[in-house]
């Protein structure tokens, strides 16, 4: 069962950063709504249910080892931009950080976040990273 969705964008994100921090590839996947995607690079990564799964699956993955070791992802900036009372637009800058203090990657990503049928997620996720 997914836990309750915040209203708020912050506290939003706040949940996502948790998933990732804890390595809950399904309350990440649960943050992002069906019809949405992510793109990187100029690229769409995923689109749909499955390859947005691949996706996170390999990211999370490409993390996991370094998570054990106390090493966590932090957001030590969030920008929300209203947009009505059903969608914002969010950045982020996501730094992944070793216990020592170096940031193993360090990246700025938008999101559009939607309430659809009262439930909140994201529909597009632009990754900036370089």
């Amino acid at each position: 069962m997914s836990p309750p969705r915040p209203n708020e964008p912050a506290a939003y994100m706040a949940a996502y950063l948790d998933a990732w921090n804890e390595g809950d590839l399904d309350r990440v996947l649960d943050a992002y709504h069906g019809p949405a995607a992510i793109f990187s690079g100029g690229m769409v990564e995923a689109s749909d249910a499955g390859s947005r799964r691949a996706y996170l699956q390999a990211y999370l993955d490409s993390t996991r080892g370094e998570l054990g070791k106390g090493t966590r992802w932090e957001c030590p900036s969030l920008e929300v931009k209203p947009l009505g009372s059903d969608a914002a637009l969010l950045t982020a800058r996501w730094v992944f950080r070793r216990n020592d203090g170096t940031a193993l990657e360090d990246y700025p990503d938008s999101y559009l976040l939607v309430r659809l049928g009262g439930r909140w997620g994201f529909l597009a996720d632009v990754i900036h990273a370089t």
